[in-house]
């Protein structure tokens, strides 16, 4: 219905003094729902396929660069060559167009590659993308959902626009979890149009900005777009010339934003200061559901004067995992300050002390950490001086700890004036360290495949029962047919001997509530033994049980009497059974003591069909625990790949997960 506005103007007067008045007017405006009229959905590259080969695929980027004037790149060529397209329909794992100095002519002829393959990574890194190549660029994976990471480190020519279709790809490419920018300076201008995807609906884990400028104002304006982001759950900011004020971003990031699990700012200037910060804010994420999981502060210009800052975050804390101090001045006094967090602390499994001035006394206190920790996997002391005194500690401490299977110590000999035999006694230590370490990672495999083997344990059982239920649950087996009765109605053969059961068969009653309905064709009435097979069978979990069987018997005249029917009724929820009866007799008919006795008359006169209905309970019980049997070995034979699958798949993923965790370890001293 649409609203209808009259407008009245109000009495003027012209120039001769006579009034005048104007004529009303209509406005009409449609109702809400017939405002939209229709609406397309966005086209789908991707909805009819290419189906095409190699050769194809090859034949089409040539022709594209052709029709703009450009020669295909040989790297290019090659890769697409070695791409099948008939093994597999699913992403390729990489095109790398890295150091290939791309023009926006050359961008726009890899469309023709777009439109048939799609790839996990591509590899734009310091291949010139300028304004309008970048633009391109953007704008073919946004359309179709080319890569799941994209890598355009160092292509430092993009300009404000270009930055636009960037943020715009991030928003509408919901494929996109990771992008590379280290490298690429960000101004002030840039910063925003590129943060403006990150707000809510950004499907971005991984933002790579190292070397990008990020600190003071840009640093702002990125900690608050990610102050509303959900999804983003790894932000490197390492080489971004940070100091101390910064931390103050860092901590309000930690305290808003307790989706994110790595923050990486190797290589800055944090200092002291800065690094109190961070702590204030892994401080406050101790009474949250998740937190920070990873912190790299490596070559931040930290000393012993933070740690009692690291020690109280590490003290009630129950997110980190992984903590690298390395390259800072922490020195044995520093160790000694972060001695009681780590004792408290029962979440840290890896902890990078590399290049910390760290000697024999900073040795001996963490090995007393060591023999307290029920968690630490990983703990990494290389350049630092620790002599023989330092490694007897480590060497007692792993004696007693059962977790640690990587301690990371120099293999050089330190010398020690004062001792003589030095170089044997750090030889033999280093050995016994090594040892303790072997055996730490082989009881740890005993354990996975004890978890294993339980979990198996479990799931066997699981499976047992499951079948045995399945046996024991009645099931309704059709009986087999039988010659006909008799005239007489008299199911008998040569010798007198039932030769037909009463044949049992399954519809639903058309009443207020779900039902269960078994008839017989015979005149006489069903017990509820008749039917406990069936039952279940044709009934739902909420339904009753309806049983129905016809009532009416011959007179001595041969004409067939009321056609009655008698029916029981029996909800799953109560074990008492309603009489009452389905035909032209009323249902509290079958109440009375006379149409009782009428029933018990009929069942009385027909003893043989009694037998018969037990002949069938037993035939259909030893049928139904033969298929119940059968089924159970087939549902054992299906299952059992499931089971080895996931029995496996924890190695998997074990597997997996460890090498990234123990990058951040490892790849500290690279990038330094």
């Amino acid at each position: 219905m649409t609203e209808t506005i009259e407008v009245m103007a109000d009495d003027l007067l012209n120039n001769d003094g006579n009034v005048t008045r104007s004529s009303s007017r209509k406005v009409t405006f449609p109702t809400d729902e017939s405002i939209v009229s229709g609406y397309m959905d966005p086209p789908d590259p991707w909805g009819k396929g290419y189906n095409c080969t190699t050769e194809e695929l090859v034949c089409a980027y040539k022709a594209a660069c052709d029709a703009n004037g450009v020669q295909p790149h040989r790297h290019l060529l090659e890769q697409l060559q070695g791409i099948d397209l008939s093994v597999c329909n699913d992403r390729y794992e990489m095109l790398s167009c890295r150091n290939l100095r791309l023009d926006s002519r050359q961008v726009e002829a890899l469309e023709e590659i777009f439109k048939r393959v799609q790839f996990k990574t591509l590899d734009f890194e310091s291949s010139g993308l300028d304004e309008d190549s970048a633009i391109a660029l953007f704008d073919m994976i946004e359309y179709y959902e080319s890569c799941c990471k994209l890598n355009i480190a160092h292509n430092t020519r993009i300009g404000l626009r270009g930055w636009q279709m960037c943020s715009r790809m991030l928003k509408k490419t919901p494929c996109l979890q990771t992008i590379d920018l280290h490298g690429i300076p960000l101004s002030e201008q840039s910063i925003p149009a590129l943060v403006r995807s990150l707000r809510i609906g950004s499907t971005l884990v991984t933002l790579h900005l190292e070397h990008s400028n990020i600190t003071g104002r840009n640093l702002l304006i990125l900690v608050t777009a990610l102050r509303i982001n959900e999804s983003l759950r790894e932000l490197l900011l390492a080489d971004n010339k940070m100091t101390s004020s910064d931390g103050q971003h860092l901590a309000s990031l930690l305290r808003n934003t307790p989706t994110l699990q790595m923050l990486d700012v190797r290589n800055n200037a944090l200092q002291d200061t800065g690094c109190a910060y961070i702590c204030e804010g892994l401080y406050e994420q101790q009474g949250g559901e998740c937190g920070l999981a990873a912190l790299v502060l490596w070559h931040n210009q930290i000393s012993h004067e933070a740690m009692p800052a690291v020690s109280a975050a590490l003290a009630v804390n129950r997110h980190l995992q992984t903590l690298n101090l390395g390259h800072n001045l922490i020195g044995s006094e520093g160790v000694h300050l972060l001695r009681e967090g780590l004792l408290r602390n029962r979440t840290l499994l890896r902890l990078g002390l590399q290049w910390c001035r760290i000697a024999c006394e900073g040795a001996v206190a963490l090995a007393e950490c060591l023999a307290e920790s029920p968690q630490l996997l990983r703990l990494d002391l290389r350049d630092n001086q620790i002599r023989t005194a330092g490694l007897m500690a480590l060497k007692l401490a792993l004696s007693v700890n059962k977790s640690l299977t990587r301690l990371d110590l120099d293999k050089d000999i330190k010398k020690e004036p004062s001792m003589k035999d030095y170089a044997e006694q750090q030889g033999a230590l280093l050995e016994a360290i090594g040892a303790l370490l072997q055996r730490n990672r082989a009881q740890a495999r005993d354990k996975e495949l004890r978890q294993l083997d339980e979990q198996q344990r479990l799931m066997e059982r699981e499976e047992e029962t499951s079948s045995q239920d399945s046996l024991h649950r009645p099931r309704f087996v059709p009986p087999q047919p039988s010659p006909i009765a008799t005239d007489d109605g008299d199911a008998s053969n040569d010798d007198g001997a039932p030769s037909r059961p009463a044949d049992l068969s399954v519809s639903t009653a058309e009443v207020s509530a779900p039902f269960a309905c078994v008839t017989s064709p015979t005149d006489r009435v069903l017990g509820v033994e008749d039917i406990v097979v069936g039952f279940n069978a044709a009934a739902g979990a909420n339904a009753s049980l309806l049983l129905v069987a016809p009532a009416a018997a011959a007179n001595s005249d041969g004409d067939a009497g009321a056609s009655a029917l008698a029916t029981r009724q029996h909800p799953l929820s109560n074990d008492q059974f309603e009489i009452g009866s389905v035909g032209d007799a009323d249902l509290s008919s079958l109440n009375t003591p006379e149409s009782t006795a009428q029933l018990q008359d009929e069942s009385a006169d027909q003893p043989h069909q009694n037998e018969s209905t037990t002949q069938l309970q037993d035939d259909s019980t030893a049928q139904l625990q033969d298929e119940s049997i059968a089924q159970s070995h087939q549902d054992e034979s299906i299952a059992q790949p499931h089971q080895d699958e996931s029995i496996a798949q924890p190695l998997q993923d074990v597997s997996a997960a460890q090498p990234h965790q123990e990058e951040l370890i490892d790849s500290a001293q690279v990038h330094s």
